[in-house]
This record gives C-alpha cells, structure tokens and sequence, in this order.
C-alpha cells in the first residue's frame, strides 16, 4: 500500500477521535445513525474509495449465482480437456513399443542377410576346392594310369624288367571310385574305397585309396572324419599322397575353426615337404590366420 495512504488513514483516524473527545453526546439523524456514525460512515467510504475497496464490493456484489455457475462450468471445462489429455497420453507408449519391435526386426534382418552372404561365399570357396582337388585328382589318376600301365613300345622286354605287379580288377575298381567322386557321390565313393582296402591294403593303389575317402569326408563336411582318414595316408610306406595329407590337415582345421592346429598342420607341410606344390598355398593360409 503506498505510503501516502497510510498516512491519510492516519490523520483521519486521528481527527476522527479527537472529535469524539471533544463533542457532546450523539444525537439520533433520521436513518437510525447518529451523527457522529453517520460522519465515521462517510469517512469510511471515503477512504475505501481511496483504497479501491468500494469498486471491489461493487464488482463481487455484480457476481451473481449465474456468473458463478459459468465460473463453475468453465473450470468443469478444463478439468475435463485436463482428463482428456491425460487419458490420450498412455496412447503414445504402444506406438514407440510398436515401433521398437520393427526396428529390431530390421537389424536381424540383415544380421541374417550377412550370415547368408557369408554362407554362400564359405560354399563358393568350398566348391573351388573341390574344383581343384578334382583337377589334382585327374591329373594323379593319369598319372597312376600311366605307372601302372606303361606304354609298350615293343613286344621285347631287356633282361631283368618286369613290369609292375598290378590288379587290374583292383585298378578297374579304383577307377570307379574316382569316377563316383568325380560326380560327387562321395558315400558311394566312400564304399568303393573302403572295399578296395579291405581287399588288399598293400596295393600301390591303396594309399590313394585312403586318401580318396578322407576327400570324400572332407567334401561332406565331415571333417573330423577326414583328419582320420588323412592321418592313415602316412602309414602307407612311400605314399605320394603325403603332401596332399598334410595339407588337407590343415583345411580340416580350419574349417572347424581350431586356426591353431591348423598353423601347426600348415607349418609342418613347409618344414617336411618344402618341395612340395602345397607349400606356397600353406603360406598363403598362415598369413591370412
């Protein structure tokens, strides 16, 4: 309240007990008052017109009932679009789980993508593996073919040679089973090998027989199988297939994902077998791991 007014309060009050101190008995005016509430009365206004009060009382006295009721009806209002809002608010949650869901989807989409993608390229490299171990196997078979039946140049045959001791059955059998990886019906393969052994494991033919079973496993991805089957190869005294073994060791590993046996099975390939035309893939393998 500024202080001017205060002061005004003051003086009246002031003034208005000495009067009273000073006059004489009061004296009834015509509205039930006496003279002296009547001037107390209008000093009383006069300072409530001052104070703003007047136009206060003037205002609540205009509030009616009606004006109370629209008063009531607005806060009914907003208490209402309040409730609204707070009823619309869980609606927002389920959209943001609806949408979480569809976001983790996507990434295991394409998790699953690249795991397919990964697959295939595994199987691509898979398959030029057998194209080569199919080359090599051809090119062993001409090979043998050509030990085991050397050209005869003359029905004369110098003192002393004999030509080598092989089963053509044996042979005739071998060549079956080659035939039979060659279109890759390696458990038929597989049979055809394994009776060959079980005729003669002594055959120039039977350590490559061996071998043959342990592709066969390895092109089925039976890999614990064929580091059997390639470990035997290094019984047959004086095999050719010693470096082909020891190399297919190596992948076997590998592709079991021990790429610490197979360094061990690569290294030993450089160190016992360093002429061999596995050698340079061998070092290539040990850099990559």
């Amino acid at each position: 309240m500024p202080m001017k007014i205060l002061i005004l309060i003051f003086i009246i009050f002031s003034f208005n007990y000495i009067f009273q101190a000073c006059g004489g008995p009061a004296t009834k005016q015509d509205d039930g008052l006496t003279e002296e509430e009547r001037r107390q009365k209008e000093e009383l206004d006069e300072i409530e017109s001052l104070l703003g009060i007047t136009q206060d009382k003037e205002e609540s006295k205009r509030n009616t009932p009606q004006d109370n009721k629209k008063s009531d009806e607005t806060l009914g209002l907003l208490d209402s679009d309040e409730a609204l809002m707070q009823s619309q608010q869980p609606m927002v949650e389920p959209q943001k789980q609806v949408i979480q869901p569809a976001k983790t989807a996507g990434d295991d989409k394409k998790v699953k993508q690249l795991e397919k993608e990964i697959s295939s390229l595994q199987n691509q490299i898979n398959e030029k593996d057998l194209v080569i171990s199919d080359l090599r196997a051809q090119l062993s078979f001409q090979s043998e073919q050509l030990t085991a039946n050397p050209p005869q140049y003359s029905s004369y045959s110098p003192s002393g040679y004999s030509a080598p001791d092989v089963d053509m059955d044996y042979q005739d059998r071998y060549n079956k089973g080659l035939e039979l990886f060659h279109v890759r019906e390696y458990r038929s393969a597989i049979e055809m090998f394994e009776s060959l052994l079980a005729t003669s494991a002594n055959n120039s033919l039977s350590d490559n027989a061996q071998y043959w079973i342990g592709e066969s496993h390895y092109a089925l991805g039976q890999y614990d199988k064929a580091i059997i089957d390639f470990e035997k190869v290094f019984t047959f005294p004086k095999s050719n297939k010693n470096d082909h073994a020891q190399y297919k060791l190596g992948l076997c590993y590998l592709r079991k994902g021990d790429s610490v046996k197979a360094k061990e099975e690569f290294q030993r390939l450089i160190e016992l077998y360093p002429k061999s035309e596995y050698v340079s893939r061998a070092r290539e393998k040990l850099n990559s791991l």
